[in-house]
């Protein structure tokens, strides 16, 4: 038998000006709708957003809270950028922030300058958006490790980036790998991983690797080595077997890798405190609560150019899109 299930509602209207819309002669309204639903005896309350505007006599309604929308987020060489779609690509916010200067013994600290930069982002979100949005995920650029304390989740050492080459690993891949496999250049995931390996034996128990996304998606759901197959390709990661190959487990740093889920697979829901630390209360004749919402899930993310390879919709057999790095877009041919 189902639960039964009871509701209320209040509405309250929001302080804050929301950007007009177009035709409007008015600024648009903001109401946040509180619903608290009981379920099988306990109490689940989501704020649920209407916007409205004017247009001479005539009142105009914009979205309405069922609608859900979906944060992305790009991690780049030299800063980072939002961006907030609904579910038919329609862009209702983005932004862009620049890596702020970080040093940590006098040479560039890349995992806290990435860690001010993503909730500097969310920041950036518009208040009145927050409640909407039902998941969030990350790309970043591919073969940017990081070796972690599986405890802490803090890093061990400073991150290597994407273009860091580890020539002193680079043979001894290269006689456990099959020939031209994506680990045998000195940038590549697994070359960064023996490089660490063999010239810092003291944090070998407790130690992690995390690509850069894995990272930071764990800094918002919490749940140490989860990574996706596109992230874990140079690592030695085989989609074709859906695991990593005999040859790379056989080695004695396999247990640092990171499981591997699809792109875009549900990790687990938003942490509290991040919820709470981007919330707007506001009391009229109750709270009304303005912020991420509870069931928000952080979902597995891709790299850099996957991302750009998807954002182009090339879905069919004979389109092509070309990318490119330097200057972070992609073109689309069909």
């Amino acid at each position: 038998m189902l639960p039964a299930i009871h509701s209320s509602s209040f509405s309250s209207q929001v302080l804050f000006p929301l950007p007009s819309k177009h035709g409007c002669s008015n600024p648009m309204k903001s109401v946040i709708r509180t619903e608290t639903c009981n379920v099988g005896g306990k109490r689940s309350t989501r704020p649920r957003t209407m916007v409205f505007g004017s247009n001479g006599d005539k009142q105009e309604v914009g979205f309405q809270g069922g609608e859900r929308l979906y944060l992305g987020m790009d991690f780049g060489t030299s800063g980072a950028r939002f961006v907030v779609i609904d579910k038919e690509g329609t862009i209702h916010a983005e932004g862009k922030r620049e890596y702020p200067s970080f040093t940590k013994e006098e040479t560039m600290d890349w995992a806290g300058s990435w860690r001010m930069t993503l909730f500097l982002l969310l920041e950036d979100i518009p208040v009145n958006l927050r409640p909407l949005i039902s998941s969030i995920s990350i790309d970043g650029t591919s073969a940017t490790t990081l070796i972690i304390d599986s405890t802490t989740g803090e890093p061990l050492s400073k991150p290597l980036l994407y273009n860091e080459s580890c020539p002193d690993a680079l043979p001894i891949v290269k006689s456990i790998a099959p020939v031209n496999h994506t680990v045998c250049s000195g940038s590549s995931t697994l070359c960064k991983l023996v490089s660490w390996w063999n010239n810092d034996d003291s944090n070998r128990e407790s130690a992690l690797l995390m690509h850069q996304v894995d990272w930071l998606l764990w800094l918002l759901h919490g749940e140490l080595g989860v990574s996706d197959y596109n992230n874990a390709l140079k690592v030695g990661y085989d989609p074709e077997l859906d695991s990593y190959p005999p040859w790379l487990l056989s080695q004695p740093y396999s247990r640092l890798l990171p499981s591997v889920r699809a792109p875009g697979t549900s990790i687990g829901h938003l942490k509290k405190d991040i919820r709470r630390q981007f919330e707007l209360q506001m009391k009229f004749y109750k709270y009304a609560v303005v912020g991420l919402p509870d069931d928000c899930v952080v979902c597995t993310g891709t790299t850099d150019s996957i991302a750009a390879f998807l954002a182009a919709r090339a879905t069919k057999p004979g389109k092509a899109v070309k990318i490119s790095q330097l200057f972070n877009f992609c073109t689309y041919y069909g």
